[in-house]
């Protein structure tokens, strides 16, 4: 369940976000890049509660939205005919999808085309480097300038997706959304900006990081046919050819869950990609590290 994977990964496990200063020039607002004080421990809380309303870590709901895109990334796939294509962009909308239904509601991924948002998430990890805030002075350098500034660019259009997604949200009466359900419990002042930069955290960790162990999936599997070919066996042989695979089959697909398992262990999706820093003064093998140290492991 990769989206669960994603969104475990950074609300699940506080100590990820840190006291850092990005010159990459991502607020520090949201979860992911969130300082580590009460308003972060507010949000994750209350993240986790209304992302668990809507059936999160519950296999039979999340695996229904899981299935409905792949559905529909095999009728895409179908569309080809064999011929040559990127995957990238095509897996990146497929799993937004699955949680934007959450965020916005099924009838707003339907109704609204959000390629804006999509496009916007590709440009935004391609352009976050963190060795800047390593090595701040290569800002002034011509290449990380322009990696700023489309930083930057893309962090707007970004915004402006999600700004339309609340909208549709709001403006849908029949269907409980995250978006409704925050201001529920937030009441009518709740903070619009942190919704935002929240909405926005969502929409990285779920989208990105599923998608890219999709298409490891699909590189490791096409140069190594034999262990496609295995693979393709073994789930054939336990699941009737009417129907997807499904989590319940889990048991008696031990190959296809190695498969899985040694493609995420070969290719991890975000290894080094979110800054820590200690949360205290601390002593590492007879280092001194201060507080708010920015740190990697």
């Amino acid at each position: 369940m990769f989206f669960e994977l994603a969104a475990t990964f950074f609300l699940d496990l506080p100590y990820y976000s840190g006291s850092v200063k990005l010159s990459t020039c991502i607020s520090l607002q949201g979860v992911i890049f969130a300082r580590y004080n009460d308003t972060f421990k507010k949000y994750h809380k209350l993240c986790l509660t209304i992302l668990k309303e809507f059936g999160f870590g519950i296999n039979s709901v999340s695996e229904t939205r899981i299935l409905r895109e792949v559905e529909s990334m095999n009728e895409e796939l179908l569309k080809l005919n064999g011929h040559p294509f990127n995957p990238k962009l095509l897996t990146i909308q497929l799993t937004f999808n699955v949680v934007a239904s959450i965020l916005f509601g099924q009838a707003s991924v339907s109704s609204v085309t959000f390629q804006e948002i999509v496009e916007s998430i590709e440009g935004i990890v391609e352009c976050t480097d963190f060795v800047i805030d390593f090595a701040p002075s290569l800002r002034f350098f011509p290449y990380f300038r322009r990696k700023i500034s489309d930083l930057e660019r893309y962090h707007k259009d970004i915004h402006r997706g999600i700004e339309k997604g609340i909208e549709c949200s709001r403006a849908t009466e029949c269907e409980s959304t995250f978006v409704k359900r925050f201001i529920e419990i937030e009441g009518p002042e709740y903070d619009s900006e942190d919704l935002a930069y929240i909405i926005r955290d969502l929409c990285l960790a779920s989208a990105e990081t599923a998608s890219t162990a999709i298409q490891w999936a699909m590189v490791e599997l096409a140069n190594n046919p034999e262990v496609q070919t295995r693979f393709q066996r073994e789930i054939d042989e336990v699941v009737p050819k009417e129907r997807f695979p499904s989590l319940d089959d889990k048991q008696r697909l031990p190959y296809t869950e190695a498969v899985i398992l040694e493609t995420m262990r070969r290719h991890t999706p975000v290894p080094l990609y979110v800054p820590h820093a200690t949360l205290r003064d601390t002593e590492v093998l007879g280092y001194f590290i201060p507080k708010g140290c920015m740190v990697n492991w």
